[in-house]
């Protein structure tokens, strides 16, 4: 590899880990609340989008009012995480909690509301006009590679990695060492079980959505002050990307969802310094819905529990298929009307059911009587 080719790489990279710093606390944000609920939320991206205006208001504003870089960052970072930590609040106990019994369509519906609300009320507000702010450190960067193709990173680069990394670290430490992370995994394993323990579900899933909104403001803060510019159209691509990068890693996981999100800011960066950019968001769509199809890594789990082995329950259907073709392979010529009794005996699985729009599998160590 040459000098040239060495610095192109990786500017890109650092490209990448820029990208990555608003991808991973948004698909955090949507992890939160979908392993607490096992329900999809979509209003994240829309939660990001408020922030940033909130973001870009007060760093105008501070602007205006000739204080220094450090402060206007430090005001509109604030503001932006209050401001979304309080429609988090608002949406929880006014919108989520009680749907929570109801089924996931009416909890994704009414987070499509939310979206299509903050929407509507963003174009209103701002007259349908995008916003921009002049860029904060006069553009200064650190120059980190001499050569042919000269590597930088600028100081906003930096600050938002930075930034990013914090409120990662945060979450972990909430999670590991803190009783509300403790909630968090009981209600997210079993919400009944939690119950009987005395743990308030809904108090757990109101501050999990203040999270999630608090970790979807520091990614719309990110996109207000490393771009300098926000529209009030960008929360819904934000939000399926969120959900895409979550379902990359593992549906749910907070783990995943970091994991998604770094996959999902380098798939993107590779194909910009490769191909096109006009077709990126075609070609990362794309690969979702091809890798939704093909991974049975994660949707084909095996797991030993009180002496029983089974497959773990969850949407995937290639993996039902196989099963189903397999059990029809193996029972040719078997009366039609005895097939999924057979098969169940043969493979100890049954026939994959199609119920309330998911395909699943059911395991069982005996055939049934």
């Amino acid at each position: 590899m040459s000098a040239h080719e060495f610095g192109y790489w990786l500017q890109q990279f650092l490209n990448a880990c820029t990208l990555a710093s608003f991808y991973v606390p948004l698909a955090m944000a949507f992890a939160l609340v979908q392993g607490l609920t096992n329900k999809i939320f979509l209003s994240f991206g829309d939660f990001a989008m408020y922030a940033a205006f909130a973001a870009i208001y007060a760093g105008l504003a501070g602007l205006l009012a000739g204080n220094n870089t450090a402060v206007i960052l430090a005001i509109s970072l604030a503001l932006a995480v209050f401001s979304s930590s309080a429609l988090g609040q608002f949406a929880a106990t006014h919108v989520f909690a009680p749907l929570i019994g109801h089924t996931s369509q009416a909890f994704m519906i009414a987070s499509i509301g939310v979206s299509i609300a903050l929407q509507e009320v963003m174009r209103l507000q701002g007259g349908a006009r995008d916003l921009w702010m002049m860029p904060l450190f006069d553009g200064a960067a650190f120059r980190i590679f001499e050569g042919t193709f000269p590597v930088q990173i600028g100081v906003m680069q930096i600050i938002s990695v930075a930034t990013s990394a914090l409120a990662i670290g945060t979450v972990f430490f909430i999670m590991q060492f803190t009783a509300a992370g403790r909630y968090w995994k009981a209600c997210s394993q079993s919400e009944r079980l939690a119950k009987l323990s005395g743990v308030n579900t809904l108090t757990v899933l109101r501050w999990s959505c203040i999270g999630s909104a608090a970790l979807a403001s520091v990614s719309g803060w990110i996109i207000a002050v490393s771009y300098g510019g926000v529209t009030f159209s960008m929360g819904l691509m934000l939000g399926f990307k969120a959900m895409f990068a979550s379902v990359i890693g593992g549906f749910g996981t907070v783990s995943g969802a970091i994991i998604g999100g770094i996959f999902l800011a380098f798939l993107e960066t590779l194909w910009t310094a490769t191909f096109p950019l006009a077709y990126r968001d075609v070609a990362v769509f794309g690969f979702i819905i091809l890798n939704s199809h093909v991974k049975t890594g994660r949707t084909l789990q095996f797991r030993h529990k009180a002496g029983k082995r089974g497959l773990d329950e969850r949407p995937a259907r290639i993996c039902h298929l196989l099963l189903s073709w397999s059990c029809l392979v193996g029972l040719q010529g078997t009366d039609t009307g005895t097939l999924p009794e057979d098969c169940w005996r043969q493979h100890h699985v049954q026939l994959p059911l199609f119920q309330d729009d998911l395909w699943f599998c059911r395991t069982a160590t005996q055939a049934p009587a």
